[in-house]
């Protein structure tokens, strides 16, 4: 499959912003260097490129003008400067059928191609926003949106899609995001050395595998048949074989006795009270407890689903709905980045992660620019051990 690059914009927000200086939390500090990406893939409008282009083009301008970091740079790793310097916009054209490449997606190599940022991107700098636009032979095209992970989540990102899709349609978004990451999570003393998290240390391959309805209900019922899990949902079902997997390959190579930790990435907007943090608030707002397991651990899928309920019932513990007045929610809000920082400061930069991050639920396939939704949007890895689950088209399904 071979790209060609077409041509190459930056765009700037619409209605200029007074320059303003905004901070990274703790966390975004040192989180990898990497872009949250999501490819949204269209099957319309045959040799349509140049309307197309022009009206993804108004409409980000439009939208950078409320999501304005987006449109700034990173300065010394610890503030974002929103000086409206603008997004990264790419047109290019692939030389085979969007047909042919769907029949087949089960490659997610092939997906990494459309995501590729040209060679001076650096999401730790600028831009902090790169959209790519592929045209496919004959007719259908794909959006590439990729964010840099220092300012956005998984939820963050489907946020700022969904508006986007709003403003190409003509539609007024109501609701103007919330940039209060530093707040929650307030910044670290950068003369403190922090381990990196997440970090992509080697070249990695990535592989798509589906979970459909009648297979995902088999997995629950195995994983809550015993005493101590009542009811597994489906991400802690999936995301438990999934981890019994891949821990299993690596102890077959390594064959000594060795710790590792697993995890499970988890949005904290819609497990707290909006009085600590609002539903809008944009930036990175997880929490992610690291699980500490020997190579001698069996993984057995029903007790590593009650182990990551347990750490929900912990994060509930953290967050308990007494938040009467400025200074509980402050207090929650230092216990939350507290326990955060306690488990991964408990596993050295050398241990190996195996962790699972659900966008199920999320609107992804709600993405709507004015040509219908979406036939297939892939997500991004962003670590040689990271597996990134998504609802199907569907909504029955799971992919990983």
């Amino acid at each position: 499959m071979e790209l060609e690059l077409l041509s190459k914009e930056v765009i700037k927000p619409a209605s200029p912003n007074h320059l303003q200086t905004l901070s990274l939390s703790l966390f975004d500090q040192f989180l990898p260097s990497t872009y949250v990406s999501a490819i949204f893939f269209y099957d319309d409008h045959a040799n349509q490129e140049e309307p197309i282009v022009q009206r993804l083009k108004i409409s980000l301008s439009q939208t950078l003008s409320l999501f304005y970091p987006l449109a700034g740079k990173i300065k010394d790793g610890v503030t974002v400067h929103c000086n409206d310097e603008g997004a990264l916009f790419t047109e290019a054209r692939v030389d085979i059928f969007l047909s042919d490449f769907l029949r087949n997606p089960s490659n997610a190599d092939l997906v990494q191609k459309f995501i590729v940022s040209p060679d001076n991107a650096d999401p730790e700098t600028w831009p902090l926003l790169h959209v790519k636009v592929i045209f496919f032979r004959d007719r259908g095209f794909a959006v590439a949106v990729s964010v840099s992970h220092k300012v956005c989540d998984a939820a963050s990102l489907s946020t700022f899609v969904s508006s986007w899709t709003k403003a190409a349609k003509g539609y007024a978004d109501t609701v103007n995001p919330e940039f209060m990451a530093s707040d929650f999570y307030p910044p670290a003393d950068i003369t403190i050395e922090f381990p990196p998290l997440l970090v992509q240390k080697t070249k990695s391959k990535t592989k798509r595998f589906v979970f459909a309805a009648l297979m995902i209900e088999k997995l629950k019922n195995r994983a809550s048949c015993g005493k101590r899990v009542s009811q597994a949902t489906r991400v802690e079902s999936i995301t438990a074989l999934l981890l019994r997997c891949m821990t299993k390959v690596r102890q077959s190579k390594v064959g000594e006795v060795t710790e590792f930790a697993i995890t499970q990435t988890m949005d904290l907007r819609p497990r707290v009270s909006t009085s600590l943090l609002p539903r809008k608030a944009f930036g990175n707002f997880f929490f992610l407890p690291l699980l500490k397991e020997s190579s001698e651990s069996k993984m057995e899928i029903q007790e590593t689903v009650y182990k990551l309920q347990k750490t929900k019932e912990e994060l509930n513990d953290l967050i308990r709905n007494d938040l009467n007045d400025a200074r509980s929610i402050t207090e929650a809000k230092e216990r939350v980045a507290s326990a955060m920082l306690s488990s991964l400061c408990e596993v050295s930069p050398e241990t190996e992660t195996y962790a699972v991050s659900s966008w199920c639920r999320m609107s992804f396939y709600e993405a709507d620019f004015g040509w219908g939704n979406p036939v297939w949007v892939a997500p991004d890895s962003v670590d040689k051990t990271q597996v990134v689950l998504m609802d199907t088209k569907d909504i029955e399904g799971v992919e990983a």
